[in-house]
């Protein structure tokens, strides 16, 4: 199991926010949210892991805030 404490850009929760309006299901929105955690907390904003595939399974716990 792995605890991410990510904070994440606004452009992630307006694509997110507009994925669900457009009616987008809980499998695109997870897409979403891995290639955004893929960028920022496993390539460190594209300093490292060039090329890694992300993907965002077996999710037990998510909290999210807009700060």
């Amino acid at each position: 199991m792995r605890w991410i404490t990510q904070d994440l850009p606004g452009e992630v929760a307006r694509e997110l926010f507009a994925a669900r309006d457009a009616g987008a299901g809980e499998q695109q929105q997870t897409v979403i949210l891995a290639r955004a955690l893929g960028h920022a907390y496993f390539r460190e904003w594209g300093r490292r892991a060039h090329g890694l595939h992300v993907a965002f399974s077996d999710v037990e716990f998510a909290d999210f805030s807009i700060g």
